[in-house]
């Protein structure tokens, strides 16, 4: 599933409301927090100690989708972080293989930058 933004769930949910059916607004956000992470819970998953560390991955640019909710707290999308950790991981096994050639073997192309 998509990331919604958190302007357009506000949106829907507060046309929700207005419709009178609270019981869809509460269904709504409990399926879209689902795929979204918290700063601490993505650090969690890439088993780095601080939230700070995700936020400025973030300001990197490695987490397109994430967004700031009403109250200032960040979200970020499940998907992204496990994109994250899987180049994490792979990065690390071709250091411990030694293997320091860039992706595919030609050492004119240059890997994408990892946090």
């Amino acid at each position: 599933m998509n990331a919604i933004s958190s302007a357009l769930l506000n949106d829907v949910t507060t046309a929700l409301r207005e419709a009178g059916r609270s019981d869809l607004v509460e269904r709504l956000v409990a399926s879209t927090q689902a795929d979204l992470l918290s700063s601490t819970q993505a650090a969690s998953l890439l088993g780095v100690a601080s939230a700070n560390t995700v936020k400025n991955w973030l300001e990197g640019g490695h987490f397109p989708g994430a967004f700031q909710t009403p109250g200032g707290h960040w979200r970020f999308p499940r998907e992204e972080v496990e994109e994250v950790k899987l180049r994490m991981e792979e990065l690390r096994e071709r250091n411990r293989s030694r293997d320091l050639m860039p992706s595919g073997g030609d050492e004119e192309s240059i890997d994408p930058p990892l946090p």
